[in-house]
């Protein structure tokens, strides 16, 4: 099933002025936060998109601002609703949200909660939703059911290896699929993490250093991941076979941070992706690509902040 045409690269936004410097820059496709005034009383560690810090979230003034530079230049945006668990209370006003976005013209909801998911589908057809990384799909049999579902696009979880996102995307015939390349890995399975992420200085529990009892293993694991920034991860060396693949977009983290972070990761999966096409040396390719990474974030890749790091070994 290889696959030559282009892969997008999607990225986070957060703002209007930065919508239109990363779509100058280059981006295909975006994707960010709206925190309604009527959501105040939940607080942003109840957003409705996994994100509990104010820089992450648009109101609706910015939202409009986004939607309207990204249509005046083609480029589509995705409204994230991806909170897994929500209050009662909160679903009317979570379908309201939605619908504002829809007047606005927004592109497709990226939702991660199956009763939100239904409720989106029922309230708004004719808008597309892309699964969310939070539903953790680990294999063809979950790409397949969200199918049932009328689902066409899902970002699938970063902890797979490049051989078990293949196996997904060659059983999962008519859906597309977006794999995340830069910023943000976690030791945790995504979708079934309890940590709150709430620490004012956005310094997460899988960074931060403490002791675990009773797993070695995990403890172990814990130990090499202490003190490492989330926001230098990559998988860059994986591009030699992924983009072989039915591959949608690179997804590229970071709703929340500042506007020249984002726009010199873009920069980074653009000059990733020229050296993985216009380089035939497999060693090669591997060697400017970790180079490139030395430049961006100012020292040498790790395993650990690796997303395919069995890719960056070989």
């Amino acid at each position: 099933m290889g696959q030559k045409k282009k892969i997008n690269i999607l990225s986070p936004v957060d703002n209007h002025l930065e919508a239109k410097l990363l779509i100058e820059e280059g981006v295909d496709e975006l994707y960010g936060g709206y925190f309604p005034s009527y959501f105040s009383d939940y607080s942003y560690f109840l957003s409705p998109n996994q994100r509990t810090f104010k820089e992450a979230q648009m109101d609706k003034d910015e939202l409009r601002k986004v939607i309207d530079i990204c249509k005046s230049y083609g480029i589509p945006f995705y409204l994230t609703i991806n909170q897994l668990y929500f209050k009662k209370s909160q679903l009317p006003l979570i379908l309201k949200m939605a619908e504002e976005a829809v007047q606005m013209g927004v592109s497709a909801f990226i939702a991660g909660s199956i009763p939100i998911i239904l409720h989106l589908k029922h309230n708004f057809s004719s808008i597309p939703i892309h699964i969310s990384t939070m539903a953790n799909v680990t294999n063809h049999y979950a790409a397949l059911f969200y199918k049932t579902l009328g689902i066409k696009r899902i970002t699938l979880p970063r902890g797979l290896l490049i051989n078990e996102i293949r196996n997904i995307i060659k059983n999962s015939e008519d859906l597309e699929f977006d794999i995340f390349i830069l910023i943000g890995k976690c030791p945790n399975v995504e979708g079934f993490c309890s940590f709150l992420h709430t620490n004012p200085h956005k310094i997460w529990p899988c960074e931060q250093y403490y002791n675990i009892k009773g797993d070695p293993e995990a403890s172990e694991v814990q130990k090499n991941w202490q003190g490492f920034y989330r926001s230098q991860s990559c998988g860059v060396c994986g591009l030699t076979k992924l983009i072989n693949m039915n591959i949608k977009s690179l997804k590229i983290v970071g709703r929340g941070s500042p506007t020249r972070f984002k726009l010199d990761n873009l920069k980074m999966i653009k000059e990733a992706l020229n050296i993985v096409t216009g380089t035939k040396s497999p060693g090669l390719k591997i060697k400017l690509l970790k180079e490139l990474y030395k430049r961006r974030f100012q020292h040498p890749c790790n395993p650990f902040c690796c997303y395919f790091p069995q890719e960056a070994l070989s």
